[in-house]
Formats: C-alpha cells, structure tokens, sequence
C-alpha cells in the first residue's frame, strides 16, 4: 500500500520543519514547501494526499491558494488544512475559503496528528 504523501507549506522554514517533525512517526510521505508559488507548482503536479498550507505567506496568501484549487476540477476534493496565527478570524472564514481543517499557531502535535488522520481519512 502506498504511504499517503503530505505537502507543507510555510514561508517560515522553522514552521515547516517543526510540522514535520511532529507528523515524522505517522506513515506519511512529507515534503516541505517554502512559497506559495512553489507549493502551486508542485501540487499542480499531482500526487498529494494532503496539503498542509500556512494562511500568511508573503508571496501567495494562504486563502488565494485555497481559492484557486477549490477551483480546479482535478483538486477540489484535495484536503487542506489551514496553519495560521491569525486567532482573531473564525474557523467559519477559513471554511469560506475550502478548507477542511484550521489550526492555530503554535500547533500543539495532538491536534495536527488528530486532524492529518481525519484529513486523511
């Protein structure tokens, strides 16, 4: 059986890496992105089970990202789960956007690894 594959997508590398660290003992295949340019190009290659996407990037937004595979017939089912620091917006903004999941800065691991496997489902 094939390992599901996770992309993460944060401008900030120690973010990234820190995500990854906490999904390391789950089976999964994860690669870490740093722009949301470079995340675009990659998924648009195909293959992710999961996208893990920070909201407040410099060069794409977050929601943009979310938008624009929403609107792709070939991605619109894919899974994504929003990263931000922003508590101050409702889980129900995010939603608006496509996403499937919202966790808030700092990501505690409980709750990434609980919804990567309802994510994953």
């Amino acid at each position: 059986m094939r390992k599901k594959r996770i992309l993460i997508v944060d401008d900030q590398r120690d973010v990234a890496m820190l995500l990854h660290h906490q999904l390391d003992l789950q089976d999964c295949e994860i690669e870490e992105i740093y722009s949301g340019s470079q995340a675009l190009k990659q998924i648009f290659k195909g293959g992710y089970d999961l996208v893990l996407l920070d909201f407040d990037m410099k060069d794409i937004k977050g929601d943009r990202i979310c938008l624009m595979l929403r609107s792709d017939d070939n991605f619109n089912a894919l899974p994504i789960i929003i990263i931000t620091a922003h508590v101050e917006l409702d889980e129900r903004v995010f939603r608006e956007y496509g996403a499937n999941k919202v966790l808030y800065k700092p990501v505690e691991s409980d709750d990434l690894i609980a919804a990567v496997k309802e994510c994953l489902k």
